[in-house]
């Protein structure tokens, strides 16, 4: 149940028994009074400040003093009322504040691919095309423990060869002088190795790496290298996913944490920041 709910469920319990109370208390004065023209004192009148930005005045508790029993129980009661109508509203603006933190650190999971209708799936060619290609490196935003990272897409020229392979290479020498001034990084190893053997099957590409992809990095960061490896990828083909492969064997965990991968990269929801 939503925390505003719960306040409203608790505020209606409140007002319901404090109307019980109200109704024992006016009994209980009605048979309480020790001379005629002379009332009990109440167990409400303590709250004649309830809901109130300043105090009552002396002249108004002598006047207060001339009211009947059910004037003042009256007046007692709207106080109170009026004091937990005010702190249900502010208690549900605090939670509706604290709920939409728009630095709030997102960490998607990685899904597999939508599965497609039923039969063969299409053969799908890669496009070697000249053309610009997108990479994504990383940034850090934020600061303390707001601090978080988004990839950022970079932009280079592709003239002729394989583009996969090309991809593969830029992404291996990471961003440039002038790119790492304004604060871009890569989560990628300096010196990634990967086998020019890929091959496509049904629309999804077998990528070999060596074991330094996973090296030395926490969960984080490997989710950070993936995701590097697939938006740079599958941004600039037609390929639905990558089945990745470490020492020639397909991996389903990464790193010495055992990070658990499905056996389908794709891309994962990410915030996407350019420069």
């Amino acid at each position: 149940m939503p925390e505003s709910d719960k306040l409203k469920s608790l505020l209606y319990i409140l007002t319901g028994a404090l109307f019980v109370l109200v109704l024992l208390d006016k009994s209980m004065g009605n048979k309480n009074i020790s001379s005629p023209g002379q009332e009990s004192p109440s167990f409400f009148s303590k709250f004649n400040t309830i809901g109130k930005t300043n105090p009552l005045s002396p002249s108004a508790s002598e006047n207060k003093g001339k009211q009947t029993h059910e004037q003042v129980m009256d007046q007692a009661e709207d106080e109170i009322l009026t004091e937990l109508m005010q702190n249900g509203e502010n208690s549900s603006e605090e939670v509706s504040s604290d709920s939409n933190d728009p630095e709030e650190m997102f960490i998607p999971i990685v899904e597999m691919p939508k599965s497609g209708p039923s039969g063969p799936s299409p053969k799908i060619r890669l496009d070697h095309s000249p053309g610009e290609i997108k990479l994504y490196f990383l940034k850090f935003y934020g600061k303390g423990n707001k601090s978080h990272s988004r990839l950022v897409q970079l932009k280079r020229k592709f003239d002729h060869g394989d583009k996969i392979l090309f991809i593969l290479k830029e992404l291996t020498k990471g961003p440039s002088a002038d790119e790492k001034t304004q604060g871009v990084l890569n989560a990628l190893p300096n010196r990634m190795e990967y086998s020019k053997e890929y091959s496509v099957e049904n629309g999804v590409l077998k990528l070999y790496l060596g074991p330094d992809f996973e090296a030395g990095a926490g969960p984080e960061l490997l989710k950070d290298r993936v995701d590097q490896i697939c938006y740079s990828i599958l941004e600039n083909s037609d390929l639905r996913g990558i089945r990745l492969f470490i020492n020639g064997k397909q991996v389903r965990s990464l790193g010495g944490v055992g990070l658990p991968i499905p056996e389908v990269l794709t891309k994962n929801p990410r915030k996407i920041a350019t420069l």
